[in-house]
């Protein structure tokens, strides 16, 4: 079983020893069994590397330590006693004001392009795409962009991730309920903000993979097992309730 937070930031606003404490307390209390814990770190525009974001951000003292990188675009944290495996994505803002995710890969696509071509970018560059949810993104206006990639896209060319900025009373989007019907798969992620103390958020709502990862690779295989309908991904933990979201986005 693997815990995976499909959508992380970690910022220069955040304590890192607190940042992933709370990610693997958030792993240990929602997933005790898991074999694995990982999540997918979104790299912004300024952002080059995974390794990089992370070794601007050591300091003498911390607990938490890079272990040798498993494969190119992850990076394994440890601190004694718990692992965290990191990988690569990147997060763009298209042109339709539309956020999409590139799952496992650090090429450099600038913001502002427009969702196909975005789209078209991160599969050359070997990326799996996910559109993520967003307050207002998905609705009005900016849900026809995000309603024609749904429809356009065929199993296994795209993913949707949900976020725990969705409120927690907020029943499944129609859009996400058009994008599972197409056979497109879901991941859940806890997508915290660039502020003190949202290190706390780390983990908080996640995706369950019913698989463990194979030998070798684990990116490699995380991508095989997330394209594999026959493998359940179920979400875990909690979204914020409304106050917690208007909070986080006012």
């Amino acid at each position: 079983m693997i815990f995976l937070d499909a959508h992380l930031h970690f910022y220069s606003a955040y304590d890192r020893d607190s940042f992933f404490d709370a990610f693997a307390d958030q792993a240990a209390r929602l997933a005790p069994d898991a074999s694995t814990c990982a999540a997918f770190v979104m790299l912004r525009e300024a952002q080059k590397t995974l390794g990089r974001m992370l070794a601007i951000t050591t300091r003498l003292g911390q607990r938490w330590q890079r272990a040798p990188d498993p494969a190119p675009g992850t990076c394994l944290m440890y601190d004694g006693q718990r692992e965290i495996l990191l990988i690569a994505a990147r997060q763009i803002a298209a042109r339709e004001r539309v956020e999409l995710l590139g799952l496992f890969t650090e090429a450099e696509i600038p913001d502002g392009l427009s969702l196909a071509e975005t789209n078209r970018r991160l599969r050359e560059a070997g990326a799996l795409p996910a559109l993520a949810w967003g307050l207002g993104k998905w609705l009005f206006p900016r849900s026809r962009a995000v309603r024609a990639m749904i429809d356009a896209a065929e199993p296994g060319s795209l993913l949707v991730c949900d976020s725990a900025l969705r409120p927690a009373f907020w029943g499944q989007p129609r859009l996400m309920r058009r994008a599972r019907k197409k056979g497109l798969r879901l991941l859940y992620g806890s997508d915290p903000l660039p502020r003190a103390g949202e290190e706390a958020v780390a983990g908080r709502y996640a995706s369950l993979i019913e698989a463990d990862l194979g030998e070798g690779d684990p990116a490699t295989s995380l991508r095989q097992l997330l394209l594999d309908r026959s493998v359940a991904i179920t979400p875990v933990g909690r979204r914020h309730g409304l106050p917690g979201t208007l909070a986080r986005i006012g």
